[in-house]
């Protein structure tokens, strides 16, 4: 007698009261899900994965021998700002507190709420270049300020 690939499978408790809870249609795709996974678990068991580690390993280290070494000005402008924005935060940098200050107020100024973020400045501090940080949250963007 041939053995099937549902003799083979074995759910706990709470699948299968998760399954009992479904309507009809839903517990015969679950069924087919359950199947189709194993079905792909039959083939995975003997999966060898150790050339593709391998092949990771080359790339990162030919990656690494490709890199180039920036060197950063020991004499920066005073007034020069980096600003990094990603979806969440704002970093500014910059050697005048002034300068920080003002980039702050423009991005303040263009409907941004922000709030500042002291673990992650803090998290940064180790590896900046100049003499100021900020890092701050985006809380939210509003329609822009009027000052008049």
């Amino acid at each position: 007698m041939k053995t099937s690939i549902f003799s083979q499978m074995s759910q706990p408790y709470t699948l299968y009261e998760y399954w009992k809870s479904l309507d009809k249609s839903e517990q015969l795709n679950y069924l087919f899900d359950q199947y189709e996974a194993g079905m792909y678990a039959q083939d995975t068991l003997n999966l060898d994965l150790s050339q593709y580690f391998k092949d990771i390993a080359a790339d990162l280290e030919h990656a690494e021998s490709e890199t180039q070494a920036y060197e950063f000005e020991d004499d920066v402008d005073a007034d020069r700002v980096d600003v990094m924005i990603d979806d969440t935060n704002i970093l500014i940098e910059s050697n005048s507190l002034k300068a920080v200050r003002f980039v702050t107020y423009k991005f303040i100024e263009s409907g941004y709420i922000l709030q500042r973020d002291k673990p992650v400045e803090k998290m940064f501090r180790k590896d900046k270049v100049t003499k100021y940080l900020r890092v701050f949250k985006i809380i939210n963007q509003a329609p822009d300020i009027c000052t008049n």
